[in-house]
């Protein structure tokens, strides 16, 4: 809102002068004019704890009603004292880079039946058609008990910042549609390549141990049965202290399973397992469209863990110093 331009007590006995309409004022006012359009447009991106805040809708109803969600069936039923939970990365594209999404899905929509095409729904805006953030899976949909829900995020800050795992940058090697565990519905996904240190797996790998010492499923596990057959365990710091000894070491590596392959970006949904037509068309358009897109970067400086409603940001560790001993790259 601009500030009034109040008269000064020189100026009150000239008001009946002729307004000066020089070329200097007027070039003044579009030089100012145009300085100010350019500060506008090099103002900073608001922090991600801003987009925290307002990450989650409302809740419809807490049973299960897929007419309200586009026909997708909620994986974990809602249950009474029990925190839906999710760890991830996530993901802003910039406005290049949404374009680039954008013309891919459209590019793969124009490419299929109006029936077929009506079938696959976009990630990358709202209803209302704000841009959404994308995510990198870090765990499966898990869940926890009001009691064990703020020592699990505490163990997590812990083991993160004690692992010695240092931002890093990933880049999309194509397109691929996967399903979920459930088979309930399949997703249009760009494909990860392998980071520079392993930083996905080494995440995963965290987090995986986290999940399972509070008796929840691993995520991409390759025949990891979960630890403590589902009962967590409950004394106050025992785990928190446990993941503190266990990441302070070079040996917590030498188990670290290779899961690459894994690893993705979901872009677009369907609720049909995809059509032969859909895969075909998925791979030409891969071929055809890809290319813009596959320079875009993705720098991973935090995780995040949703508990509930609530979101908990975990920055990775930019001041490791190997000369103590955490391990640093």
């Amino acid at each position: 809102m601009a500030l009034v331009d109040y008269l000064s007590s020189d100026e009150e006995g000239e008001e009946d002068k002729e307004p000066d309409t020089s070329i200097k004022d007027t070039t003044g006012k579009l030089k100012r004019k145009r300085d100010e359009d350019n500060n506008a447009s090099d103002l900073p991106p608001l922090p991600s704890k801003f987009h925290d805040l307002y990450a989650s809708t409302t809740r419809l109803s807490t049973k299960d009603h897929p007419t309200l969600h586009g026909g997708r069936k909620r994986v974990t039923p809602h249950v009474e004292g029990n925190w839906p939970s999710h760890l991830y990365i996530e993901w802003y594209p910039a406005t290049a880079e949404h374009g680039s999404l954008s013309k891919l899905i459209s590019s793969l929509k124009d490419k299929l039946p109006p029936g077929e095409a009506t079938k696959a729904h976009s990630l990358l805006t709202s209803d209302l058609g704000a841009p959404l953030p994308l995510h990198i899976s870090l765990s499966r949909p898990i869940g926890f008990a009001t009691e064990q829900k703020d020592d699990f995020v505490s163990s997590l800050e812990t083991a993160i910042k004690s692992s010695g795992i240092r931002p890093f940058v990933v880049t999309c090697s194509g397109l691929d549609w996967v399903a979920n565990f459930e088979k309930t519905r399949w997703f249009l996904v760009l494909r990860i390549h392998k980071p520079d240190a392993d930083g996905l797996n080494k995440l995963l790998h965290v987090c995986n141990s986290a999940v399972q010492d509070y008796g929840q499923p691993p995520l991409y596990a390759k025949g990891t049965a979960t630890k403590g057959e589902g009962k967590a365990k409950s004394a106050r710091g025992t785990i928190k202290g446990k993941m503190t000894n266990q990441f302070s070491s070079k040996a917590h590596w030498s188990d670290l399973q290779d899961v690459s392959d894994a690893f993705h970006i979901s872009i677009a949904w369907t609720l049909g397992s995809p059509s032969q037509e859909l895969l075909h068309s998925t791979e030409s358009t891969s071929t055809d469209c890809f290319k813009d897109f596959a320079q875009a970067r993705v720098n991973i400086n935090e995780i995040k863990a949703k508990v509930g409603n609530a979101i908990t940001s975990m920055p990775l560790q930019t001041n490791i110093q190997e000369a103590k001993g955490l391990f640093g790259f």
